[in-house]
């Protein structure tokens, strides 16, 4: 027999019905939830997603496993600021209150997806990089010198400098 989720909360299962700010917990089985709280930080019903500031994460969750809390009776929640990672999503989600548009035009789409390829495929390779040169025992200066050689014809050297700043604990 095979269990499924209780539908107590048949209602909360579209992103559209939570707001920014609401406390909720997610199922972690069937009939057991997380002994935690968390912070919606934004939603994005384009993708069937809500984004959740929880203790230890910033994380997107499915809608179907949150349930919304009274932070009254569960406490409230540890962290009520979002830590999570800057992203066009993110950065559009904050501009309108909390939601991202579901229907985009095409022209965002492919924004989107060059800014998820310059991401994972630019920068992670950059902060790869960087790290490496810190292993080595470089400094700032030497590091710059070495990494912008190789990223300079697609990266700015604003993008490069900030890289080594944060990685080498230099502030902004």
């Amino acid at each position: 027999m095979c269990l499924k989720m209780p539908a107590l909360y048949p209602m909360m299962a579209a992103p559209e019905d939570f707001q920014v700010g609401d406390c909720v917990r997610k199922f972690v089985t069937e009939w057991n939830v997380t002994p935690f709280v968390g912070v919606v930080t934004h939603i994005a019903p384009a993708a069937n997603k809500v984004w959740v500031q929880w203790p230890i994460e910033n994380a997107s969750e499915s809608p179907e496993t949150l349930i919304k809390v009274n932070p009254a009776i569960y406490g409230m929640p540890t962290v009520r600021k979002d830590h999570g990672y800057s992203s066009w999503e993110k950065t559009l989600s904050e501009k309108m209150n909390g939601q991202i548009p579901k229907r985009l035009t095409a022209s965002d789409k492919m924004s989107i997806r060059i800014a998820h390829n310059f991401a994972s495929n630019v920068v992670d390779k950059l902060v790869t990089d960087i790290s490496a040169c810190k292993k080595e025992g470089l400094t700032d200066v030497q590091t710059y010198n070495r990494i912008f050689e190789k990223y300079s014809s697609f990266c700015s050297d604003h993008i490069v400098k900030s890289s080594i700043r944060t990685i080498y604990g230099k502030g902004k």
